[in-house]
């Protein structure tokens, strides 16, 4: 107490990101799995050192429990994740999702494969939540991880979402490049996943009927009825009508803004990062009643 008073030093923030963010390379997976059966190994050495025959059993019984596990632990990560995965695309509740993702990141670290598609989930719910800086970062991990590099299925989630991500920033030259890549390395079937950068892109470029074209030759011209995926681009395409000099029955419209604005996070929030688009849901909005 009677020592000449200091202040505190200055706590230096911790550099880099979470590592529950950053998949492991295949140099650090290679690693894990030797280390895992370094026991089985030395069961077996020390069975023909020591002549105990029984340690072969050991060392059986150790690798065998060390599978079963793992496996048990990667099928209950599928589950969680297909459940997960079905709530982001149902319920469009994209904070609740974020936060069940969030424990799943953390506990499929050792596993690479299933890390990366619970970060490709993670990076969509947060761009469902408006959060597209996060987002991005979090894809961009992904892809530079290359765990799903060779898996279509996952590529067709990935690469669509970096290049609609960009083209909703108004970052159109990165979004091309992306979007150039999904058409070199997605297969025929999967090419559907393209539709909404591609319309994006030509809706931040101000090709309209190029955006109506694209949308037209997938949903057809028929009014959404529901559906939230139909619904998403038929609002696109009220959007690009009225842009266009086109405007669309304002009934037909107002309707699909009230769907939107009812289903938060069902969709991506292109409002937040693009003013005209917010101004047309605004001008579209229904009415409040009037307060009594």
């Amino acid at each position: 107490m009677t020592g000449p008073y200091r202040e505190a030093a200055a706590v230096e923030p911790h550099p880099g990101k979470p590592s529950r963010y950053v998949p492991l390379t295949h140099r650090q997976e290679r690693l894990r799995r030797l280390v895992r059966s370094v026991p089985v190994v030395l069961l077996a050495l020390s069975a023909f050192v020591l002549e105990r025959p029984w340690l072969i059993a050991g060392a059986l019984a150790w690798g065998l429990g060390v599978l079963v596990v793992t496996r048990m632990h990667a099928r209950a990560l599928n589950a969680r994740l297909k459940a997960l995965a079905g709530t982001l695309a149902r319920d469009g509740d994209a904070s609740l999702a974020a936060r069940s993702l969030e424990a799943i990141v953390a506990d499929a670290r050792g596993y690479p494969g299933f890390h990366c598609v619970a970060l490709l989930f993670l990076g969509i719910a947060r761009a469902r939540g408006g959060d597209a800086d996060s987002a991005i970062e979090l894809l961009y991990e992904v892809q530079r991880a290359g765990w799903l590099a060779h898996r279509a299925l996952w590529m067709a989630w990935l690469l669509p979402w970096l290049s609609q991500l960009h083209a909703a920033r108004n970052e159109l030259e990165l979004a091309e490049q992306w979007l150039d890549i999904a058409r070199t390395k997605l297969p025929a079937d999967r090419r559907e996943v393209l539709v909404s950068p591609e319309s994006l892109v030509a809706l931040r470029r101000g090709k309209d009927d190029e955006a109506i074209a694209i949308i037209d030759a997938y949903i057809g011209t028929a009014t959404a009825a529901g559906d939230p995926v139909r619904d998403h681009f038929a609002l696109l395409r009220a959007f690009a009508h009225e842009r266009a000099g086109r405007p669309l029955p304002e009934e037909e419209v107002r309707s699909l803004v009230k769907a939107r604005l009812a289903s938060p996070g069902r969709a991506l929030p292109l409002e937040t990062w693009w003013a005209d688009f917010a101004s047309f849901l605004d001008r579209h909005a229904p009415e409040r009643p009037a307060a009594a």
